[in-house]
């Protein structure tokens, strides 16, 4: 049963944002298959691909036609942006204002309604990925675990990150705090998702990195999990 998308605010972010989010360098990439998971309305493939990078999506959403996605989107920007005193307090060195933001998330939408095709998207619904073991290099994960960590339990975290590690050979997560940033003015300020991963996952090497993005405070690292 599809989506009731009318319901869902949908965003995308550029390959300019992922590379800032992941502490990504464009070599790296070269030669390597990346999963984008969950890709959302984002247009990192359609860039990646453009640059020759071997890169695929898959999302909830796109058990949904392209033009529901695109049209949902739109109506999202518009929602997100008719009171934007959310991002007070918020670090605008990367987007250098509110209205290069919107920018931002209009060309992701833009970029990745125009290249979407059925190739290079799959639906797929974590935390299940219908991949062979370590079938990609590179997973990337934005803006979903940890961020939603009041709508998806510890199981669910658990269990999509185990099988983000089944199809990749390094998963990077961003960013590790919760939607409203509640634990800011607290020593570990990350979701308590992030803490308690972090002591199951013994038998993988777990690294928390501070990368080159902080839009909200306190918020501008990822974790970077591989195999010892």
């Amino acid at each position: 049963m599809p989506l009731e998308l009318e319901n869902i605010l949908i965003t995308g972010r550029t390959y300019e944002e992922y590379a800032a989010f992941f502490d990504l360098d464009e070599n790296e990439l070269v030669g390597k298959k990346v999963l984008d998971c969950p890709s959302g309305a984002s247009s990192f493939i359609a860039t990646a691909r453009s640059k020759g990078i071997d890169a695929q999506g898959v999302d909830i959403l796109y058990e949904n036609r392209i033009e529901d996605i695109y049209t949902q989107g739109k109506v999202s920007i518009e929602k997100i942006y008719e009171d934007s005193s959310w991002m007070d307090g918020h670090n605008f060195e990367f987007y250098g204002s509110i209205e290069n933001h919107r920018n931002y998330r209009e060309n992701a939408l833009e970029d990745f309604a125009k290249h979407y095709n059925n190739k290079e998207y799959a639906f797929m619904s974590l935390p299940k990925l219908e991949f062979a073991d370590r079938s990609f290099d590179l997973l990337l994960s934005s803006h979903l675990l940890f961020v939603y960590d009041d709508r998806f339990d510890y199981e669910f975290h658990k269990n999509s990150v185990l099988e983000m590690l089944r199809v990749s050979k390094e998963v990077r997560i961003f960013p590790l705090i919760d939607f409203q940033n509640k634990y800011l003015e607290e020593e570990k300020n990350f979701s308590p998702f992030v803490y308690e991963l972090l002591e199951e996952l013994k038998e993988f090497q777990c690294k928390i990195v501070k990368v080159g993005f902080e839009f909200q405070p306190r918020a501008g690292y990822m974790l970077k999990i591989s195999k010892h």
